[in-house]
């Protein structure tokens, strides 16, 4: 098998689902996008066809198992972001932090030597 053939895949595995054991999800070709956005059904067509389609519980089941992977994903980002924006603000404090004391420092020895 090809490698680059592998790098647009994601297997899921260790789902917690009674009849789904492992999940393959092959991705599009990369493409270079401006803005991300959310795929939403509308409620109609999603309702016409949960009539239809009663019987269909295994790809209702993988839909929703691969809908909470990716939504699980996303609140990892969105803390991540938020855990990095505090980590640049105590960084920048104890930046300040040295840059006074090491003045400080400076301003002693300088009368030390005066005296």
């Amino acid at each position: 098998m090809n490698q680059s053939n592998l790098k647009n895949m994601v297997v899921l595995r260790n789902l917690p689902s009674n009849i789904v054991e492992e999940a393959i999800i092959i991705l599009k070709a990369n493409k270079k996008i401006k803005k991300l956005e959310k795929v939403e059904k509308n409620k109609k067509l999603e309702e016409m066809t949960s009539k239809k389609k009663e019987n269909d519980y295994i790809l209702k089941e993988a839909e929703m198992l691969i809908s909470n992977y990716i939504s699980v994903l996303e609140e990892k980002k969105k803390a991540k972001k938020v855990n990095n924006k505090k980590m640049a603000q105590k960084y920048k404090r104890i930046k300040n932090y040295a840059y006074i004391t090491s003045i400080i420092a400076l301003i002693e020895t300088l009368l030390l030597f005066a005296k």
